[in-house]
């Protein structure tokens, strides 16, 4: 028998913000590199001293849509985007100077410490990280492996907005040793943000493997009684742009058998693992990573099911006869 609880844990960090890329790099009006003429940098110099001799631009999350689910917990990261050092400064490394950061990307009256700053999304927030650093205004630091620009929820009232509907989207100026002068990194933000009403319901359900006799398992790994099912999700509303699910197992996985659930510790039988794998494809469920919802539509939402199999496979040298209980804990995803 299989069983498969009610999620606790309804939403989880989002790691792709809209369908197509997300780590879009289209900046308008705005030159990837370029050098600023002297009247140009005159002028930023004199909103902010630290600007350097050339400035680099980089728009984080690009021009699509974030969709969040309206009840998100406060501090729940929303989405992600990237830069590795050779995007941000041209190197494998990047000694950090200083930066100047700007509460919803306003440039004239918006300076803070940081590291948070409120967009200008009412109930979202962003900070930098560097290689998992806090960026803040004073910090000098070295960047290495990734700096990750963050979006999460905050305290304010949930609504709908984007991200660059201020007078300015300046949100982090970042200045690193390049030459004489050192350089600049400028990240603005972009993309629309909607907040949708409710989530997806996910209800118990128990999968039931036909009885089998131990003899018909020839060794390890041999597999009997597959059973297919569909994995239900209720009441799903419309507007995602995309729906994730993942399997947590309550009691473990069993090591070299890829897909294979732990029995439950009232189990008697022995030498025996439940494995999942996917109803179309067969392959093994890799546990507590998102996979997408396939159903689910957004211009509809609704109830979607996920096609899944289910089968006894030996795990030991030994089988031996008795009672088999496996679970997991479904988890969703929303972006």
């Amino acid at each position: 028998m299989l069983r498969f609880r009610q999620s606790t844990v309804w939403n989880r960090t989002v790691h792709a913000v809209h369908a197509g890329d997300a780590r879009t790099r289209d900046v308008p009006q705005r030159p990837r590199k370029a050098r600023l003429c002297t009247t140009v940098l005159l002028a930023a110099t004199a909103l902010a001293p630290s600007v350097a001799a050339a400035t680099n631009f980089f728009t984080a999350f690009g021009s699509g849509s974030i969709t969040v689910p309206s009840t998100t917990p406060q501090g729940t990261v929303l989405a992600r985007d990237y830069l590795t050092p050779q995007e941000f400064c041209g190197a494998s490394t990047c000694q950090i100077t200083g930066a100047s950061l700007a509460n919803k990307g306003n440039i004239i009256w918006g300076w803070t410490d940081g590291p948070d700053l409120e967009t200008n999304v009412s109930g979202v927030s962003t900070r930098m990280l560097i290689d998992g650093v806090p960026l803040t205004q004073s910090s000098p630091m070295t960047l290495r492996n990734m700096a990750e620009v963050q979006l999460f929820r905050d305290s304010r009232t949930a609504k709908n907005g984007s991200l660059n509907s201020g007078s300015f989207s300046q949100y982090f100026s970042v200045n690193y040793k390049s030459g004489l002068l050192g350089d600049t990194t400028i990240v603005y933000l972009s993309a629309s943000v909607t907040f949708i009403q409710g989530t997806c319901s996910v209800p118990d359900q128990t999968v039931t493997l036909p009885s089998v006799q131990h003899h018909v398992f020839t060794g390890v790994g041999s597999t009997a009684g597959t059973t297919e099912f569909q994995l239900r999700l209720n009441n799903c509303p419309a507007g995602y742009n995309r729906v994730g699910y993942q399997l947590s197992p309550l009691d473990g996985v069993v090591a070299d058998s890829s897909g294979t659930l732990q029995l439950r510790p009232d189990a008697t039988a022995k030498g025996i693992g439940i494995r999942i794998t996917d109803g179309v494809s067969g392959e093994a469920m890799t546990f507590q990573k998102s996979h997408t919802v396939t159903s689910y539509r957004s211009s509809t939402g609704g109830s979607p099911s996920i096609p899944l199999r289910a089968s006894y496979v030996q795990t030991g040298d030994t089988v031996r006869g008795g009672s088999v209980r496996a679970a997991a804990q479904v988890l969703l995803d929303y972006q």
